[in-house]
């Protein structure tokens, strides 16, 4: 066993470092690995099986780290660990201890598969100091969490932990709105999506809803009331999207009855073969650029539109007549005016 000073969180903290029994170490039940396991069942108790297979099944790359730790005889990186009354909670490397148990099992004459190298907490640590450590060791580190992981472990630090946005930007070093979105497409799937929709792997539909809350487009039709979470969910729910950045599309589409239509009963991808004939936006990436342009124009606000008339903005007097010059010339060389 030794000693070493390690910094967490902006404060030195002395951990001891040594091997611990797999028999004293308890699964950590606030694993953002399986948070989804626990969002979609009614009963909020678990057991540390459950833990053991909902780790499992979370982790793609569960397979190959088992027959790395194999093959290397052990880890690299010990695991964290936190005194809990007679035994050790695991609040970061809970996969790799029980991959080191399952070793156990298949491998019980062989000492190196019993315990595991730990860096042991003081019992006292501070919360913020853990939430620190799995931070730095999955969203930057070499085994991040999935998108959905991110998301809700993000909205559990700002609603349980009391941490603020501006605190959330400096852990993470995302944006604000990047945060807020985050968090609000992860409710939107908690709250909304798996009340309906709860089948294995559901959670990697979370682009779907990041996109969705991040669109300014489709944030128009819910405040129109135009478009309802509800209903979104109900398109993510029955296969209607190919892909997350289908949902990109979704505010023309829905805004056309003929498309929404086609939309609702097939797919995206024929709601914009529909949408294609009269807005050639909905196949064409220039004709896409153009509708944005055309929709940000029609939505220039007023102090910015004061400031060109008034000739503060001459830049931007300039790229508009350019852009007049070339709808002008286009429009003349293909007869459409004269």
């Amino acid at each position: 066993m030794s000693t070493e000073i390690i910094p967490l969180d902006g404060m030195n903290v002395a951990v001891e470092r040594t091997r611990v029994p797999l028999m004293k170490i308890i699964l950590d039940v606030e694993n953002p690995r399986i948070q989804y396991y626990l969002d979609t069942r009614l009963n909020s108790d678990i057991t540390q099986e459950q833990v053991h297979f909902a780790l499992a099944e979370s982790n793609g790359q569960y397979d190959k780290l088992k027959d790395h730790i194999q093959c290397n005889k052990g880890i690299y990186n010990p695991i964290w660990l936190v005194p809990q009354d007679q035994h050790f909670r695991v609040i970061e490397g809970n996969t790799r201890a029980i991959i080191y148990s399952e070793l156990g099992e298949e491998f019980y004459n062989e000492e190196e598969w019993k315990s595991i190298e730990a860096y042991i907490l003081p019992k006292a640590i501070d919360r913020n100091q853990i939430n620190f450590i799995r931070l730095e060791k999955h969203l930057f580190g070499q085994t991040p969490w999935d998108a959905y992981e991110k998301s809700r472990e993000l909205h559990r630090l700002h609603t349980e932990d009391d941490y603020s946005i501006r605190k959330l930007q400096q852990l993470t070093k995302l944006s604000a709105t990047d945060i807020k979105y985050n968090i609000q497409a992860f409710m939107d799937m908690k709250d909304e999506y798996f009340h309906h929709y709860e089948k294995p792997g559901e959670q990697l539909k979370f682009s779907y809803f990041a996109e969705f809350r991040s669109n300014s487009k489709l944030k128009k039709l819910v405040r129109d009331g135009k478009l309802s979470i509800s209903q979104f969910c109900d398109l993510v729910g029955q296969g209607r999207f190919r892909r997350g950045e289908d949902v990109r599309k979704l505010a023309m589409v829905w805004e056309d009855e003929e498309a929404r239509n086609v939309l609702l009963q097939e797919n995206m991808e024929s709601a914009l073969e529909q949408l294609a004939l009269k807005n050639p936006a909905a196949k064409s990436t220039l004709f896409q650029k153009i509708n944005d342009v055309r929709y940000g124009l029609d939505n220039l606000g007023f102090a910015e539109l004061d400031e060109i008339k008034r000739g503060f903005q001459p830049a931007k007097v300039e790229e508009l007549k350019n852009l007049f010059d070339v709808l002008n010339r286009i429009l003349t060389d293909i007869g459409a005016i004269n």
